[in-house]
């Protein structure tokens, strides 16, 4: 009885009796010896009085949550924000260490294509200085070329070949 006049001023227990009470109310009228009835609708309306009673109970007074539950509701509700938070700054932070690995291997392309550019010219204009020395040297060789021992046509073929040079030569 000690234990009950504790308990009874809070809420949890005083819901706890509400809950019990009708459970024990059901027993007493369907069990009553003083009330011999046979009609079960009179029966099934107090036990629908009862259990209508007891619902209207519990959606009125509704148990306060447990000092477990409620630390985890608090944990539950943190940890998700605080997850979604570090989850959201992680995915940012990743995309812009991808952006900037992207943009420094389009600036590596890029530099690497002007490199290619840059040796492409060097090659072609070492190309040109290549064929003009190798023509220089066969229109050197056309005329410098000792023309005494040839035929009538040979001289003529190399004279016309040497008046192209001096014509290229004046322009």
């Amino acid at each position: 009885m000690h234990c009950y006049i504790e308990f009874a001023k809070y809420q949890k227990w005083q819901t706890r009796e509400l809950e019990t009470s009708p459970k024990k109310q059901k027993k007493t009228i369907d069990e009553s010896p003083g009330r011999a009835t046979n009609d079960p609708s009179d029966a099934s309306s107090v036990r629908t009085n009862a259990t209508s009673i007891h619902t209207d109970a519990l959606e009125h007074e509704k148990r306060p949550d447990g000092v477990k539950k409620d630390k985890r509701g608090k944990a539950d509700e943190n940890a998700c924000k605080l997850s979604l938070e570090t989850v959201w700054a992680a995915r940012q932070e990743k995309d812009e260490i991808k952006e900037a690995a992207r943009n420094a291997r389009y600036a590596q392309q890029f530099e690497l294509r002007k490199e290619e550019i840059a040796l492409r010219k060097k090659e072609d204009a070492r190309n040109e200085r290549e064929d003009a020395r190798r023509h220089f040297e066969l229109d050197e060789r056309v005329m410098l070329i000792d023309t005494s021992g040839m035929t009538d046509v040979q001289k003529q073929f190399y004279q016309a070949k040497q008046n192209e040079i001096l014509a290229r030569g004046l322009e």
